[in-house]
C-alpha cells in the first residue's frame, strides 16, 4: 500500500461512487481541483482518495489553512484502516506544507471518525446543499 499523488481526475471515479450516492447533486468536479494536492493510497489500483485545498477556515482567517474535500474509501474496504492511514498522510503534508490548520465540512456522519482522530466539530451544523445531508465543520490545529 502507498501514499501517491494523484491527478484531480484520479479521484473522479472514486468520490462518485462514495460520496455522490443519493445526493443531490453527481457533481465530483470541485472548484479549484486543478490547483489541490490529491492524495490516494493504492494497492492494485487506487483504493482510497483525499483532495486538499490551501483555505482558511472562514471563522480561522488569521491561520494558514487546508481544507480537506473528497475523502473516500472503496465500500468493500470501508472499516480496514485506509481512511485513518489516508487522513493521517493528508495531515502530515499538510504540516509540511506550512499548515497551521486543517478542516473538513464532514458529513454527520462521519464526525466519530474525525473527532477520534484530533479534530474538533466547529460550528452550527447545517445542510450542506450539493447533498442534501448534514454537516458540521472539523477543525484540527496543527
Amino acid at each position: 500500500m502507498r501514499l501517491v499523488d494523484l491527478a484531480a481526475s484520479d479521484t473522479h471515479d472514486l468520490r462518485r461512487r462514495v460520496l455522490r450516492v443519493g445526493t443531490v447533486t453527481t457533481s465530483v468536479v470541485f472548484d479549484g481541483d486543478d490547483e489541490a494536492v490529491h492524495l490516494g493510497l493504492v494497492d492494485d489500483g487506487v483504493v482510497a482518495v483525499s483532495s486538499w485545498f490551501e483555505r482558511r477556515h472562514p471563522d480561522r482567517p488569521a491561520l494558514t489553512g487546508f481544507q480537506l474535500r473528497g475523502m473516500a474509501v472503496e465500500p468493500e474496504r470501508a472499516g480496514s484502516g485506509l481512511g485513518s492511514r489516508l487522513l493521517a498522510g493528508g495531515v502530515e503534508r499538510m504540516a509540511a506544507l506550512g499548515a497551521e490548520l486543517v478542516w473538513a465540512r464532514a458529513r454527520d456522519t462521519a464526525l466519530t471518525f474525525y473527532t477520534s482522530r484530533g479534530f474538533e466539530v466547529f460550528g452550527e451544523g447545517y445542510v450542506d446543499l450539493s447533498t442534501g445531508l448534514p454537516h458540521h465543520d472539523v477543525i484540527r490545529l496543527l
